[in-house]
């Protein structure tokens, strides 16, 4: 059994603040510490380094300054947000980075999420997607940007916030649209409350180049399915080096949730 296991697992965040210089002198001291004893905690080390360095080598920074822009928050919200005009420093492409790669690094407590009465939004949450990889432990929260690679299984989860009706559907690199979710029908399918909702099956990434999109479409009232479709073929026609959003009416609201797609090891 490794020092890490006894101990507890340290987590990745506190791992990431290391490799960029940002932990406390204590937590350093013990880190440097484990580092020389668990040679798994240092593949986990590599393997954050060649992650991030991966996503640089794939993604331009101007794509990457995308993604942070799309991740601040609201205007009116700014003012609960301070940390955000550090991102507004020369460090921004590494900034951007960093908050993609950053919720891989949140641990996800249990515990009820506040219920919606009638459909109605739940205040302070937003329709979110999650993605797991199949691992031979288990499984695996992946981050948004994370490199996935052809063959990998994936589960899609969701969080409602309130909103009754959703889609779920995915774009790759080739421009093929898969639905997800609903598994059979023409109209939305009816979404679960609470905390994230895992689908059914799990769903085989193929090698299809660049990237995976998945979309959560959700609305307070019932929709078609074949508009959203069109929109994400649409979407898929214009799409080049990065994952597009899809052009829909303003009553169906989007969450998007990118995956880098890698070659075979």
């Amino acid at each position: 059994m490794s020092r890490e296991t006894q101990q507890g697992r340290i987590p990745d965040l506190l791992l990431e603040r290391y490799r960029l210089g940002e932990a406390l002198p204590d937590e350093r001291g013990r880190l440097e510490r484990s580092l020389e004893q668990d040679a798994e905690l240092r593949l986990r080390l590599e393997q954050l380094e060649r992650s991030d360095a991966e996503i640089r080598r794939r993604y331009p920074p101007e794509w990457l300054a995308a993604r942070v822009g799309e991740r601040l928050p609201k205007p009116r919200e700014r003012r609960r947000a301070p940390w955000a005009r550090v991102l507004s420093l020369p460090l921004a492409i590494a900034a951007a980075v960093l908050v993609i790669l950053a919720p891989r690094f949140l641990e996800r407590r249990p515990g009820p999420a506040p219920a919606a009465e009638g459909g109605d939004r739940i205040k302070g949450l937003e329709p979110a997607l999650s993605l797991h990889r199949k691992t031979v432990g288990g499984s695996e929260l992946l981050a948004e940007g994370a490199l996935v690679r052809a063959g990998e299984l994936v589960r899609i989860g969701y969080r409602s916030a309130g909103r009754p009706y959703g889609v779920i559907l995915s774009l790759d690199g080739r421009g093929e649209v898969t639905l997800h979710l609903p598994a059979a029908g023409e109209r939305a399918a009816r979404m679960r409350g609470g905390d994230t909702v895992l689908l059914d099956r799990a769903y085989e990434l193929d090698d299809a180049p660049r990237w995976e999109c998945f979309y959560l479409v959700t609305s307070g009232a019932a929709f078609d399915v074949a508009p959203v479709l069109e929109a994400a073929r649409r979407a898929a026609a214009g799409a080049s080096a990065s994952p597009p959003r899809l052009a829909l009416p303003p009553a169906l609201e989007q969450s998007v949730f990118s995956l880098v797609k890698g070659e075979r090891p």
